[in-house]
């Protein structure tokens, strides 16, 4: 009994050290689990900031609103081997078109050089003097042919100082009249004539040469001493002359069945505050304040002919309203999603989005994560079947989709939007934002019909694209000078090329429309150019 009884004790030793040796292994299961719990939701959330992280570093102008200028070396070869490869599959749906010769298709005019039947210089004969083989003498042999050969040159480029005498006479009456001064006269006794100004104009804004760059130029085309001084005033004077063309540009605009929208942001010097080394806090705070308020940006509203170019200091209604313009338009307006637009729903009878842009944005959602996102691809490749679909049609003489074409494509595009939706609910950024790519398909899901409109409506085009290339004049006036100098000079610079590319699309000579601007009667959508 003795021995039974120490064996149970030391068994009941035995179970009393298990049992803690178990109790500190379910504490450590627990730690460890509590652990392993965290790891996950830190793995989760470092999953999350890699693909934010991804996404912003791989973002270029195929997969975001950064311009093209902004791509690394490479992007453009990418971007065509892209679109290579995007031809080789398209049409998404129905037949593929013949494909066309290489080079110029036809009805493009082209650019090349033709026989003219009216040369300005009369016909000179060149005789060979020597037989080419034998170099014996040619002088009266016999003609056995002529090839006709033109050259087109411009004659030596030099100004002509012209002078002229304005008399005086006095009248029976007593009073004394002198002779008009000539057309392009501004001023005495010397001064620039009409046709040197405009081709210093052209140089200037045309060829967005700075004024020191064109005062070298024009003297070194014409042998002249211009100065930027005059460079300035002749440029001055021309954006002031245009403020009719702009008034009845506006007139010509809101009548126009469909009108597209953009808008970049500028850079000026003089009207943007600076901070100083001695700004206190609240000075700082009040500079803050006003750039904020202070936000240049210019602003385009044109249609396929009529371009008009606008600066503001906001990228606000404060801006938009004070145009003119977008507040009293009541047609098809096509521009990206910038929610600014909205406030003049009311008022447009329809609003289309740019395809391109959203196809850009989902793009980047779809390569930030490849494995989750594969509603946006497929996203794109129904945008892309729509727009073929109304290539198609328009080939074959269609006016118009089928109602059963139209639905058939909305259904595909609201299951890839809700499939979006479902994949992405509920998730968040490392900040805690709603995720970018339920954003996205959300936003699919609540504007179909604005991103869908051209479906409808044959003229509408699908893209804002025609809007993008007015404003790429400004971005070359900014990669060139850097900033403007003020928004007053931003306006006339606007100014000037809402007529410079208006007249260009309606195949005026650019030296003709200056040369009449500065005359004081420019070329309007309502007024014929009349030449000075």
């Amino acid at each position: 009994m003795a021995e039974l009884l120490l064996r149970i004790d030391r068994q009941a030793v035995l179970i009393r050290e298990g049992l803690e040796r178990e109790a500190v292994k379910d504490e450590l299961i627990v730690r460890l689990l509590s652990r392993i719990e965290a790891q996950d939701a830190r793995i989760a959330e470092l999953t999350v900031l890699v693909a934010e992280l991804t996404s912003k570093i791989g973002r270029d102008s195929r997969n975001s609103s950064k311009p093209p200028g902004s791509d690394g070396p490479g992007s453009r070869a990418e971007r065509r081997k892209e679109t290579r490869e995007r031809r080789r599959s398209e049409p998404a749906e129905g037949p593929k078109p013949e494909r066309g010769p290489r080079g110029g298709q036809v009805g493009h005019r082209g650019g090349g050089l033709e026989f003219s039947r009216t040369p300005d210089v009369p016909q000179e004969i060149l005789e060979p003097v020597e037989c080419r083989d034998c170099a014996a003498g040619l002088v009266g042999a016999p003609v056995c042919g002529g090839q006709p050969v033109q050259i087109i040159d411009i004659p030596e480029v030099r100004a002509l100082v012209s002078e002229f005498l304005l008399v005086s006479r006095r009248c029976a009456c007593g009073t004394v009249t002198r002779a008009q001064a000539p057309e392009g006269f501004t001023g005495g006794p010397v001064c620039y004539g009409p046709n040197l100004s405009a081709a210093a104009l052209l140089c200037h804004a045309f060829g967005q040469l700075g004024q020191e760059r064109t005062a070298e130029v024009v003297n070194g085309l014409f042998g002249t001493a211009v100065s930027t001084g005059w460079i300035d005033k002749i440029a001055s004077r021309f954006a002031e002359s245009l403020h009719g063309f702009e008034g009845d540009l506006k007139t010509a605009l809101l009548a126009e069945p469909v009108a597209l929208a953009d808008e970049t942001p500028v850079n000026t010097i003089h009207d943007t505050p600076e901070v100083t080394d001695t700004d206190t806090d609240a000075a700082e705070a009040v500079v803050r304040a006003r750039r904020r308020v202070f936000n240049p940006h210019v602003f385009t509203f044109r249609s396929a002919s009529l371009v008009w170019l606008g600066a503001g200091h906001t990228r606000g209604h404060d801006a938009l309203d004070g145009f003119g313009l977008y507040d009293r338009y009541t047609a098809t307006l096509v521009t990206d999603d910038y929610n600014g637009y909205s406030k003049y729903l009311d008022k447009l009878n329809a609003r289309q989005l740019c395809n391109a842009h959203l196809i850009r944005t989902t793009r980047g959602v779809a390569q930030a994560e490849p494995g989750k996102q594969a509603w946006a691809t497929e996203m794109i490749a129904v945008l892309r079947a729509a727009r073929q679909a109304v290539k198609t049609a328009t080939v074959a003489g269609q006016g118009e989709l089928t109602g059963k074409d139209i639905e058939a494509i909305r259904e595909r595009y609201r299951e890839q939007a809700q499939l979006g939706v479902d994949r992405n609910r509920g998730r968040r950024t490392g900040d805690g934002k709603k995720h970018p790519a339920w954003v996205l398909a959300q936003r699919f899901l609540d504007k179909i019909d604005m991103v869908l409109r051209h479906l409808a409506d044959f003229a509408v085009p699908w893209t804002s694209n025609l809007a993008e290339q007015a404003l790429r004049h400004v971005k070359i006036h900014l990669k060139i000078s850097g900033c403007f100098r003020s928004l007053a000079t931003t306006r006339a610079y606007c100014r000037t090329h809402s007529y410079l590319i208006t007249i260009r699309l309606h195949d005026i000579p650019p030296m003709t429309a200056i040369r009449a601007a500065l005359a004081g009667h420019p070329w309007t959508p309502f007024q014929p150019l009349t030449a000075p």
